[in-house]
């Protein structure tokens, strides 16, 4: 009996992580690992960002409940609108255009309208506050009380004479209106380079979503092709019982002809019973990867759907080096490392700017009554000029510590661009010799199926016994499965291939609809 040591795994960042799997000598084996694969999908797009996910319970759909057809460009649609990671990229950009916005603000004058109320009877506060009104007359500075003192003849008396008046004024209020207009005229280059900042923020962002949005259509590539090698491994069970069902009747046959023994035709009806078990798990393992779907894409578990395509990748036709050039020049995430290096750099300048001087001017005017108004105006202009000398190093501590930050995400891009390098050449390497693979497998299906004839003639001839023929046909079902699994490793990794380059997308998928479905399952076509 051959046995297959062959996996089919979860697509990592740019590839494809192989999953050991139990023996495959029976093709429901290999179904539930694909199962297995196509139910993890949701966790990578929803667990990778922290998120729980409620599930609704699964009741029975009513009758009248009609499957929902879900092609794929459809189905990637509801991953791309539902999915937390895509939510997660969209805020980020719109902190980023909100940034460059309350930059593009600092750099223009401001007016700003204020309005406040103050009652003292300190001397000095009051009389200011006369002046602001302009209500201040000679009998504020005790002129009544001088001239008493000077009109009976004492003119020292009246020199030495302390107004009542100015030193104890008594209560007196002031509303003050104020409309001030300032004027950036100079700041050392710190707003441009916190603009030029929020600018690379920004590109960082946008190439964080697209990244986001393509390792997104991976998952559901995944997915998609999940559900169709899980309906393929449906029809490779189906297969199988066909052909139990014909051994145990042929094994009927010649135990009624005295050619076989009763042993025989036993394990005829045993094997025909466990290929029904068999169908009967691939179909329940189907529906477990439509269940992954549906989270995927935010679909009710109690809602049936029914996928009317069969999906494959086309590859992309570049040499080695190409796919390195395209990718360390397109991956978003690559790009997006580079937006952060050149918003580093800028903090840097925004740090910088501390050392420099600057100088802004200003405009204002404002309203003093003891009653609310408008009315007593006066006007102030002026320009002012700082510059910070000495500081104990707290401006050379920020100009370090963005330098840092500049370092630090050098030496992230270059940890990248390594990382990148290796999985182009990986997964480059495996696209192309997934084709090979389909084909070994599709002469090893021609050979199984041209083995299992001749150990039937022999059988019916009682040159063989039920037991050879069986492991004969267990050839012929391992053959046919590791034929769908080399198509969805094809798949996917043609698809994780694009995913590197960064131009992973839903124009890259092909399918097959409607009626060609059956055709695209059919192990014994390439």
């Amino acid at each position: 009996m051959a046995r297959s040591n062959h996996s089919l795994g979860s697509t990592s960042e740019y590839g494809i992580s192989s999953a050991r799997l139990p023996n495959p000598a029976r093709p429901q084996r290999l179904l539930s690992a694909a199962i297995i694969l196509a139910l993890s999908v949701s966790g990578h797009a929803m667990a990778n960002e922290g998120e729980s996910i409620a599930f609704t319970a699964d009741t029975p759909a009513t009758d009248s409940q009609q499957a929902l057809t879900l092609p794929f460009d459809a189905a990637v649609e509801r991953t791309l609108s539902q999915n937390a990671a895509v939510d997660l990229s969209q805020a980020r950009i719109a902190e980023a255009r909100a940034a460059i916005e309350q930059a593009n603000g600092n750099l223009l004058p401001t007016l700003d309208l204020s309005f406040g109320v103050m009652g003292s009877n300190n001397p000095l506060n009051v009389f200011g506050m006369k002046l602001q009104q302009e209500q201040a007359n000679f009998n504020d500075f005790g002129a009544g009380e001088f001239f008493q003192k000077f009109n009976e003849g004492d003119l020292d008396g009246a020199l030495a004479t302390e107004p009542d008046n100015l030193n104890d004024p008594g209560w007196h209020h002031n509303f003050q209106t104020s409309l001030k207009l300032s004027i950036p005229i100079y700041n050392g280059g710190k707003i441009r380079e916190m603009r030029t900042q929020a600018q690379a923020l920004l590109q960082a962002a946008q190439s964080g979503d697209e990244a986001a949005r393509q390792q997104l259509v991976l998952h559901t590539v995944e997915a998609y092709a999940g559900i169709n090698t899980a309906e393929a491994f449906v029809e490779v069970a189906s297969q199988a019982q066909e052909a139990a069902t014909s051994f145990r009747d042929l094994s009927q046959k010649l135990y009624d002809e005295g050619v076989v023994t009763k042993a025989d035709l036993l394990k005829a009806k045993v094997n025909l019973g466990e290929r029904e078990l068999d169908i009967e798990n691939a179909r329940n393992q189907a529906a477990n990867a439509a269940d992954g779907l549906k989270v995927l894409t935010g679909i009710d578990t109690r809602q049936d759907i029914e996928l009317n395509e069969a999906i494959d990748v086309s590859l992309p036709e570049t040499t080695l080096d190409e796919a390195r050039q395209l990718a360390l020049s397109n991956n978003p995430r690559i790009q997006a490392l580079r937006g952060r290096i050149a918003a580093a750099r800028a903090e840097v300048d925004v740090a910088r700017a501390d050392y420099k001087p600057q100088f802004n001017l200003m405009a204002q005017q404002d309203f003093n009554d003891e009653s609310l108004g408008l009315r007593n105006d006066s006007y102030t202009v002026g320009g002012v000029l700082t510059w910070r000398v000495f500081d104990f190093g707290a401006r050379s501590g920020k100009v370090d510590r963005a330098q840092a930050k500049v370092d630090a995400s050098l030496a992230e891009r270059q940890q990248a661009l390594d990382k990148l390098i290796g999985q182009v050449g990986k997964v480059w390497r495996e696209a192309n010799m997934a084709e090979k693979r389909v084909e070994v497998r599709r002469l090893a299906i021609n050979q199984s199926e041209e083995a299992v004839r001749l150990e039937e003639l022999r059988y019916q001839q009682g040159l063989a016994t039920m037991t050879e023929l069986l492991a004969a046909q267990t050839e012929l079902d391992n053959a046919r499965a590791e034929l769908i699994r080399a198509r969805f490793q094809r798949t996917m990794q043609r698809a994780a291939l694009w995913l590197a380059l960064g131009e992973l997308g839903p124009e890259r998928v092909e399918s097959v609809r409607a009626d060609g479905v059956k055709a695209a399952l059919d192990t014994s076509e390439s």
